[in-house]
């Protein structure tokens, strides 16, 4: 379960990984692994062993992160808004990535999630949205690379796009979002 759990593995992938274990080990009945990763993760949720258990304290002068809808900030939000109303935590994700097998061409990629989601889950392929490209700029040489105009042009080109991205977010009072036919 370590296994599973420490690298995110997909459901699919972690049903793979306990089925092959338990076919090819010895123990056949007595297979420590649970039948399926649905029932491991509500063992797991079950379990009460004192290394596993934690408590919260504060420590003066410390910072400390969490899951960002455990902080202040979080609780002072949901205060200021109204009751009808929900936070919508946005989480976007890029990434330079090749494009043929030279290494020549390549894109840079804009993905969006929502932070409202469970980590374990925010990790899965279908959670993430492509969002758009970034446009990668090209120097002559190294030189005009190193320049100070070039970073300059480069941090504009990059804030600009993400503002043109977002842009929709930030219009009129807020974004209407539906799921399984419910406005939230």
């Amino acid at each position: 379960m370590a296994l599973v759990i420490e690298n995110n593995l997909n459901n699919k992938a972690e049903n793979a990984i306990i089925k092959f274990f338990n076919k090819h080990s010895d123990l056949f009945q007595l297979s420590p692994l649970p039948k399926n990763i649905e029932t491991g993760r509500k063992f797991m949720d079950k379990m009460n062993i004192s290394q596993l258990s934690y408590s919260k304290y504060c420590i003066e002068d410390e910072k400390s992160y969490g899951k960002q809808n455990s902080g202040n900030w979080w609780k002072q939000a949901e205060r200021s808004i109204s009751n009808h109303a929900n936070i919508l935590s946005i989480i976007l994700y890029s990434d330079a990535t090749t494009t043929d097998t030279l290494g020549k061409s390549s894109l840079h990629h804009i993905y969006v999630s929502l932070g409202n989601i469970p980590t374990w889950r925010r990790n899965k392929e279908d959670t993430k949205q492509l969002l758009g490209y970034l446009p990668i700029l090209s120097a002559k040489n190294e030189k005009e690379k190193k320049s100070s105009e070039f970073k300059e042009l480069a941090r504009e080109t990059f804030h600009n796009s993400i503002k043109f991205l977002l842009d929709p977010l930030f219009q009129g009072d807020g974004v209407d979002f539906n799921i399984d036919d419910k406005d939230i």
